[in-house]
C-alpha cells in the first residue's frame, strides 16, 4: 500500500532556537499552536488547519546549526494562497527570499530559510499570482 500524504516535519534544536522557529512558522508561514501529546520531551506542535504539520522538539544536547541547509533535506514546501500578501510580509520582516516560476507549470514559488537554516518553499498557483 503506498503512502497517501506527508504527515509532518520534525525539527529538533536547542530551546532558544525552537522558540525562534515557533514564532517564525506562526508569524511567517501562518501555522498555529495546537495540542501536543504529553511526551517526556518538551516542544510544540504547529498546525496547518487540522493537521499537526510541524513538530518542534527541544534538545539541549544539540549544537547550534552551522550550515545554511541540512545535510540531506533541502526544504519543506507549503501550498499557499495570497502571493502578494506573503511577499509583503517577508519584506516587512526583512526576510530575504527568491521568487521562482516553475518551468512548464503555472506555479510560483517563494523560497527562503527559517531561523535554523532550513529551506522553506511557499507555492502558489498562477491564478493567485
Amino acid at each position: 500500500m503506498p503512502a497517501r500524504a506527508l504527515h509532518h516535519i520534525n525539527i529538533r534544536a536547542r530551546r532558544t532556537l525552537i522558540a525562534e522557529l515557533k514564532e517564525f512558522y506562526k508569524g511567517v508561514v501562518g501555522l498555529r499552536d495546537g495540542w501536543r501529546p504529553p511526551f517526556r520531551s518538551t516542544g510544540h506542535w504547529l498546525y496547518l488547519g487540522e493537521v499537526p504539520a510541524v513538530h518542534l522538539v527541544e534538545d539541549e544536547t544539540l549544537d547550534e546549526p552551522t550550515a545554511t541547509r541540512g545535510s540531506t533535506i533541502d526544504h519543506v514546501s507549503f501550498s499557499c494562497t495570497g502571493l502578494r500578501a506573503f511577499e509583503a510580509l517577508l519584506k516587512a520582516k526583512d526576510i530575504r527570499f527568491r521568487r521562482s516560476d516553475v518551468p512548464g507549470t503555472s506555479l510560483v514559488q517563494l523560497l527562503f530559510d527559517d531561523p535554523a537554516g532550513n529551506g522553506v518553499e511557499l507555492q502558489f498557483t498562477d491564478a493567485d499570482a
